[in-house]
């Protein structure tokens, strides 16, 4: 069969006919540099797990439970990093934070996560300015930081981890997060389960309706925040879990 004249093909398909072969594109592990892109993808672009680049001599702090991937030579040990006030708190707050204490001894890379989505947000400390965060979300920290269980609102049982000294400490904050500027003279209101963490100085007091508008309204959770600094809230709440297995579980109650 002889080949058409590519004249008595209509202009548009014998365009398209001209047009070169798009290459194909690259398959991920087929090409060596993608493939290294790719491994190292949570790290650049990805905030939901927290790296580690430590060198000799260097410590971090991982949650328990939140190792997701080490490599290099290291020591680690767990201990508890959050002192509680109050005797018992931790029974009734869920407040008691433990972390393995990571120490290089070649340069190491620990990458943390948690089990749900969400962004790691890194929050600088120095000394004079507290930052205030819900221990659930806590997944590690670097630096000489002292983490102590506070009641921080009146007449609501509102406990929050305080983080002292200087370094960073990062969370894992569900959903997506904002933050909302503090003021000293008008105040905001916040549901305390979204309240992720809060710096600088502030006050806060329950109570924001009566008793019989808790009752119609259902918002019993709500308090009002001021001060100077800022708050970041959550737009969901993490799952209900506890790391550790059966034994890690009584160490969050009984220790």
């Amino acid at each position: 069969m002889k080949r058409p004249d590519l004249s008595s093909i209509p202009k548009t398909i014998a365009r398209a006919r001209e047009v070169p072969i798009l290459k194909r594109l690259p398959l991920v592990g087929t090409e060596p540099e993608t493939a290294e892109r790719a491994l190292f993808q949570d790290r650049v672009l990805d905030a939901h797990v927290l790296t580690f680049d430590l060198q000799p001599g260097e410590t971090a702090y991982l949650r328990r439970s939140s190792l997701i991937f080490a490599s290099g030579m290291f020591h680690m040990a767990t201990q508890r990093v959050a002192s509680r006030r109050i005797p018992f708190l931790g029974l009734f707050s869920g407040q008691n934070l433990w972390a393995n204490r990571f120490e290089a001894e070649s340069a190491v890379q620990i990458i943390g996560g948690r089990d749900y989505h969400g962004q790691v947000i890194g929050l600088d400390v120095t000394e004079g300015e507290s930052v205030w965060l819900q221990p659930a979300l806590y997944l590690g920290h670097k630096g000489a930081l002292d983490f102590t269980v506070r009641r921080v609102a009146k007449k609501e049982f509102w406990t929050l981890t305080e983080v002292r000294g200087e370094g960073t400490v990062y969370i894992k904050a569900p959903g997506r997060t904002f933050r909302q500027p503090l003021d000293p003279n008008v105040a905001v209101v916040a549901d305390t389960n979204y309240v992720a963490a809060i710096r600088g100085r502030f006050s806060a007091s329950g109570k924001v309706f009566t008793n019989a508008q808790y009752l119609r309204s259902g918002e019993a959770e709500n308090v009002r925040l001021s001060g100077e600094g800022d708050v970041l809230i959550q737009t969901e709440l993490p799952p209900v879990t506890s790391g550790g297995g059966f034994i890690g579980g009584l160490l969050d109650l009984f220790i």
